[in-house]
């Protein structure tokens, strides 16, 4: 056996209704909180108040940041270190999805000190302390409420930054699958695919281990058999793909992202494609690609879900992503092929994701797999 570190400190609650033992949790952290959220789906569903109110009664104090846009950018990560200081906050609470987690975890570095952000970003790792983070996940497929990495989108350069250390996993995450009966569809849809991306990419990966090929194999069996049933609407297949897509991101939080992320960022920053679609699209054109490097793990999964090999598996998958109504193709995007040497630069400039992928990749080959992924050719 290879030598190998896992090390994951964060409490999960997962459960309906216990979102009803938040306050008793967090009054062991803190004691004034800045609520970070998006800037629509909290307010406008009223679980922003649900939450306000089950913090105040557990005779906490609660700031409200809810400016968190998807893929955050470093200046909301300011204002709402801003707002938590101005305000004497020492526990930051994430609810939403990826995004308003992944802005959390930067707000909580800057709030509890005096570090610059943009010299913070890997290659350096966070190391000091940061204030308490809790993430409550409001999507089936972040899996952030249980990494130590925090994707921020330079706006400026039209580039991902990424935060990452150890002291950026939440304290707690508090998976409470209630709040999935109000996602749509489509977002189940995306969601799922992006967590089944995070699994697939931490089977990949370089650094993968036992213990993350364990978390990995279970979250894409439990994603293949539920997701088509969540996307119709059965709040227990939605449950089971929440927990499969936590287990994805306990697969990453050890292993890192590959090749999928780093092509799929050129989508988000350019196009405004959601991340997880991003990632939906371009995952199965990858996994032909390279997914023969992982045979063997690809056929346990295939024998949980009852498949006769690896390449059915992929069909599997594709046809998957056919019922939930996934793009075949980039252009179904708004990409063009005249971007296609652009994407392929971008992609080359995500060195920690393609130096982590299980074969080196040069232009050519990120070229060809953008050329089948515009053609919509699996």
């Amino acid at each position: 056996m290879s030598t190998f570190t896992f090390h994951h400190p964060t409490k999960i609650i997962f459960g309906r209704g216990s979102i009803g033992k938040l306050g008793e949790e967090v009054v062991k952290l803190g004691k004034r909180c800045l609520l970070v959220s998006g800037r629509t789906f909290a307010k406008r569903s009223g679980y922003l108040e649900v939450i306000e109110r089950t913090l105040t009664a557990s005779g906490l104090e609660v700031v409200v940041f809810s400016e968190v846009e998807p893929n955050p950018s470093i200046k909301t990560l300011h204002d709402g270190a801003a707002a938590s200081k101005r305000d004497g906050c020492d526990v930051v609470i994430a609810f939403g999805g990826g995004s308003a987690i992944d802005a959390a975890k930067g707000i909580a570095f800057l709030a509890s000190g005096d570090a610059k952000l943009e010299e913070s970003f890997a290659p350096n790792e966070v190391i000091r302390p940061v204030f308490p983070i809790v993430a409550i996940p409001t999507t089936c497929g972040t899996g952030s409420e249980v990494t130590r990495y925090s994707v921020i989108t330079d706006v400026a350069v039209k580039k991902k930054r990424t935060l990452f250390g150890l002291p950026l996993l939440p304290k707690l995450a508090l998976l409470d699958p209630a709040f999935l009966d109000n996602l749509s569809k489509q977002m189940v849809a995306y969601t799922g695919f992006d967590a089944l991306s995070h699994s697939f990419e931490a089977l990949l990966s370089k650094t993968s281990h036992r213990i993350s090929d364990m978390f990995a194999i279970d979250s894409i069996t439990e994603i293949c058999k539920n997701l088509v049933g969540a996307h119709g609407g059965s709040s227990e297949s939605r449950e089971r793909v929440f927990y499969g897509s936590m287990l994805g991101g306990m697969a990453i939080n050890t292993t890192g992202t590959v090749l999928v992320h780093g092509m799929g960022y050129y989508l988000t920053n350019y196009h405004d494609v959601h991340h997880g679609l991003a990632n939906s699209v371009l995952l199965p054109y990858v996994l032909r690609f390279e997914g023969n490097c992982i045979g063997e793990k690809l056929m346990k999964i295939a024998a949980n879900l009852g498949l006769r090999d690896a390449s059915s598996l992929l069909d599997h998958v594709e046809g998957i992503a056919d019922k939930i109504g996934i793009p075949r193709s980039l252009s179904d995007l708004g990409v063009k092929a005249s971007e296609l040497e652009s994407m392929v630069l971008d992609a080359l400039s995500y060195s920690r994701n393609l130096v982590n992928n299980p074969v080196k990749v040069s232009d050519k080959e990120i070229r060809d797999i953008y050329s089948s992924a515009l053609s919509g050719n699996r």
